[in-house]
């Protein structure tokens, strides 16, 4: 174990992979999984929200499977494996039940989680996840905002350096005085371990593919019949200037599940969390805290 900033670093064996994580404070579990672009990791995703959640909650902000400083085993990578490695994390830790906070495609695992393994959750908040609302049957004309996203995120994964990597952040975080050298850094270093572009090549091929045209995974990936009837209670925070996944998706979202808490964040994009912190937080704590 070592110690970063206010929390600290640790390691535990998931279903045989070696699994990192950072942890503070005490009290009820709360878990943050962050998202699915290059260098991500639980620090990296939620370094500015950990310290204020942890005055009232033990977190944990997990590095998913093929992510961070967690191994990448040579596997087929899915939304179905990283839900079913967080569930093994949850189990393992004997963290249950636990309140599960996601942002973009990590927003969608704990969502599933919380479905397939409803024993192990107590309360779910969405951050800005257009893969749930994709789930749902909902379709965002596509824009060119978006398609340059994925563009950054591709050359973020294929070739990380200090130029590409933040191209890909400014993509997903609206205030630029947050994209730190620091922080890119971080991500850099993370984007360029071995196994991470395999890793990311398999996610980006099932999400680009198997998703479209495997009958098997989509069923596996539709949440049209279940989350409406979900009695978890669910929140989603979204960012009105999210270029990546327009705030539209959140909206019809909330058409759809008209019991989810809904806020907008209306200086943030695609991580609220990096964006407008304090704001983000006390609407995280609020909802938690219900």
């Amino acid at each position: 174990m070592s110690k970063t900033n206010s929390y600290s670093s640790r390691y535990v064996i998931v279903n045989g992979v070696r699994t990192h994580y950072v942890e503070a404070g005490e009290g009820e579990a709360v878990v943050l999984v962050h998202g699915a672009g290059p260098g991500a990791s639980g620090e990296n995703g939620w370094r500015n929200n950990i310290p204020s959640l942890a005055q009232h909650f033990r977190v944990l902000a997990i590095d998913m499977l093929g992510f961070g400083l967690t191994d990448k085993p040579s596997i087929e990578y899915s939304l179905e494996a990283l839900k079913n490695h967080l569930a093994g994390f949850i189990r393992t830790l004997c963290l249950e039940p636990v309140h599960l906070v996601g942002n973009s495609v990590g927003a969608y695992v704990v969502t599933k989680c919380a479905l397939d393994y409803p024993d192990l959750v107590k309360k779910v908040l969405m951050v800005s996840t257009a893969n749930v609302a994709r789930a749902m049957g909902i379709q965002v004309p596509p824009t060119v905002a978006s398609a340059d996203g994925i563009q950054a995120l591709m050359a973020a994964l294929e070739n990380p350096n200090k130029e590409t990597m933040r191209k890909w952040m400014s993509k997903i975080v609206h205030n630029a005085d947050h994209i730190t050298d620091t922080l890119i850094e971080s991500r850099v270093r993370l984007a360029s371990l071995p196994g991470v572009k395999e890793a990311g090549r398999s996610l980006m091929s099932y999400m680009q593919t198997k998703l479209k045209d495997d009958p098997n995974h989509q069923q596996l990936y539709d949440l049209k019949s279940r989350l409406p009837r979900m009695t978890i209670p669910l929140g989603l925070i979204w960012g009105q200037k999210d270029t990546f996944a327009p705030i539209g998706y959140g909206h019809e979202l909330k058409k759809m599940l008209p019991n989810m808490e809904f806020h907008v964040l209306e200086n943030s994009g695609h991580q609220c969390q990096s964006d407008e912190i304090e704001r983000f937080n006390e609407l995280a704590l609020n909802f938690l805290w219900k």
